[in-house]
């Protein structure tokens, strides 16, 4: 399994015009890949690399192969659709040639226009988890007042639990996430945050001036990292329950665009990316299953009928069961996970 750690280092002027020089580079081969379309990583070397070195002597043979593999993965990842533009500051790429970081000595080596550097940095408390975990390789980052190395570590997955206890989990509007064991992350909390961010938002685009538009930029960050930060915690609060099997709902192309007026466009998308890892950290599985017919099936004795649910309300028009309509979804997901779904179990959960 791979981590992310950030590492915040001085902002020293040979990173600064590392930099620049690196990505000068890969812009120059950007416009011909672009204009040759083609991205092939090996033609591209053969095209570009002589001028370049002559262009940009000062740059390390291996920083040109990290700027050519950089302007290749972003010609693929487009398709000629649009070109690709790298900012003079953007980020920088680095590989197991050019850097060498050790986490727990605090301290990293770093191949620059002018050398190999050493930078000396303070390991956040939090990342000292990884801090024995193998390097793989890193990503500068050139802000207004610092350089922040975003380094990759790579550790085996542990043993998967052997265990098939499972935990079907709904997401959804009115509780953004209702689990079959009847626990529920209710979005009252939430909505009321998010209603303070969407009035702040209509405030400043009704007024449309430069320095609305800078708050409506800084707004939209706080907002994402208070988004992130509340999918953290419910992640948290599922993966810690006692089962080995947590079932997610695939909601790829359902709900697309529909949000509530108060709570807007959650990301359960990113919820269920960080449920899927940190699943992985403790062994346990995490699967994802097509929600179709959950939320109008009957999880006590598998009638299904789309009239079955009235709002929030779940009742059986065959056997008169009645239930959270979120809930009753849940327990359908962890059913349906584990067979066809013409095989729903008759006896009641509770």
């Amino acid at each position: 399994m791979y981590r992310t750690i950030q590492i915040k280092l001085d902002r020293s002027n040979e990173l600064v015009q590392t930099a620049r020089i690196w990505n000068a580079a890969c812009q120059d081969v950007i416009d011909y890949g672009f204009a040759a379309r083609d991205y092939n990583k090996t033609r591209l070397n053969k095209a570009t690399y002589r001028d370049l070195r002559e262009k940009y002597p000062t740059l390390p043979s291996a920083l040109h192969q990290t700027a050519r593999d950089q302007a290749s993965d972003m010609l693929k990842r487009l398709k000629f659709e649009t070109k690709p533009f790298k900012h003079p500051l953007g980020a920088v790429r680095f590989d197991i040639r050019t850097m060498k970081v050790f986490l727990e000595s605090g301290y990293c080596k770093l191949t620059t226009a002018f050398g190999r550097l050493r930078y000396d940095f303070q390991l956040a408390k939090y990342y000292e988890k990884y801090a024995t975990w193998k390097v793989m390789n890193a990503q500068l980052k050139i802000t207004k007042n610092a350089c922040y190395l975003h380094v990759q570590v790579e550790q085996p997955d542990p043993e998967t639990i052997q265990g098939d206890r499972r935990l079907g989990v709904d997401l959804g509007i009115n509780n953004i996430a209702v689990c079959s064991d009847n626990t529920f992350w209710e979005s009252g909390p939430v909505k009321a945050i998010k209603g303070k961010y969407q009035y702040l938002r209509s405030k400043l685009q009704s007024k449309g001036t430069r320095s609305a538009k800078r708050k409506l930029q800084k707004l939209s960050g706080r907002e994402r990292r208070f988004q992130r930060d509340v999918n953290h915690q419910i992640a948290n609060w599922i993966v810690s329950k006692p089962y080995d099997v947590i079932v997610l709902e695939d909601l790829t192309h359902i709900r697309n665009g529909k949000k509530n007026k108060k709570l807007g466009k959650w990301s359960f998308a990113e919820l269920r990316a960080i449920v899927e890892y940190k699943a992985t950290a403790i062994g346990k599985k995490a699967v994802a299953i097509n929600p179709r017919y959950t939320s109008r099936t009957c999880s006590n004795c598998g009638y299904q009928k789309k009239e079955n649910r009235n709002g929030k309300t779940f009742k059986c028009k065959s056997c008169g069961f009645q239930i959270d309509a979120d809930l009753n979804a849940s327990r359908n997901i962890a059913t349906f996970s584990r067979s066809d779904r013409s095989r729903l179990s008759s006896t009641s959960q509770s």
